[in-house]
């Protein structure tokens, strides 16, 4: 007997601010673009990146991906290989948000310290 794979709608956006409430934590998205699209579950991190970056009309070189979670919707999470993408179908019942960044220098770094942290 096969099941279904999950979907979630996903809701993109990229060019605004992720805001930040009194208490620290983050609020509202602010500006820039927003679209919507449905991933199945077993879409692989690159297949994400394109067809999200496809559906939002911008180039996937260079960005980086954050979603957040139906428990904690203040919180995003970077999103950055297949454990990424589990977690967020793990994390999230029938939909969810992707916020599309460029990737900065800090991002790179962060991601180079812990490959060679996992390598030694």
């Amino acid at each position: 007997m096969s099941t279904t794979p999950r979907k979630l709608i996903c809701f993109c956006y990229s060019g605004g601010e992720r805001m930040t409430n009194v208490d620290g934590s983050l609020g509202k998205y602010m500006g820039g673009v927003s679209e919507a699209t449905v991933i199945e579950e077993g879409i692989s991190f690159e297949e994400l990146v394109v067809k999200v970056c496809s559906r939002m009309d911008m180039n996937p070189d260079g960005k980086s991906l954050f979603y957040s979670t139906s428990r904690d919707k203040s919180k995003h999470l970077r999103m950055r290989d297949a454990n990424g993408v589990s977690m967020m179908f793990y994390l999230n019942k029938d939909e969810v948000e992707i916020f599309v960044e460029e990737e900065t220098l800090a991002n790179k770094l962060l991601r180079s310290s812990t490959l060679v942290k996992t390598l030694t």
